[in-house]
């Protein structure tokens, strides 16, 4: 089956992002960021807005790696590696100014025009910065409802120049 134009189109305007969807003014949830049912979560008929789950989320305590549970915590690091593909962590010494900072200089980042943005979209995989919307764009047959932005952090000193320039204190 051959792709229109307007197909490419649409096509093109997913690969720019779900603010960039946002601020053109979408209305409703395009087909290409909905799941086929099979994909879904089951859902409780007593509580719908509860997707019935017994995921646990992996937790990684980093304080323990300097004591005598290390191996344990590595085990648990491996397997919640192999077996989720995330964890979260807790105990990790940085501090909360930090955190907040971050997450304040990325929102401006995600504010920041479209044109401005979009200076970090790029489809290789390996790129030390990349933002979008999807992880293999060209491949993906569903987009995630959000937009990200990848910063490779090592060694800083080989990558920290191809970080994005603006906010100005990024």
């Amino acid at each position: 089956m051959a792709m229109t134009n307007d197909d490419a189109k649409e096509t093109d305007e997913f690969q720019k992002g779900v603010r960039h969807l946002l601020e053109n003014g979408v209305r409703k949830l395009p087909s290409k960021y909905v799941l086929p049912l099979s994909d879904r979560l089951s859902v409780d008929k007593e509580q719908p807005t509860v997707a019935k789950s017994s995921l646990k989320l992996p937790i990684i305590d980093f304080a323990e790696l300097q004591g005598p549970n290390r191996s344990q915590v590595l085990n648990s690091l491996s397997s919640a590696c192999e077996e989720y593909g995330f964890f979260q962590v807790v105990n990790h010494g940085i501090p909360i100014e930090v955190i907040r900072s971050m997450i304040d200089v990325s929102a401006r980042f995600f504010n920041l025009p479209y044109e401005e943005r979009s200076k970090y979209m790029s489809s290789d995989m390996a790129a030390p910065v990349r933002y979008g919307t999807s992880l293999n764009q060209n491949k993906d047959a569903v987009f995630c409802w959000r937009d990200f932005l990848k910063l490779v952090c090592h060694p800083l000193s080989d990558v920290v120049s191809h970080w994005p320039s603006s906010p100005m204190d990024f």
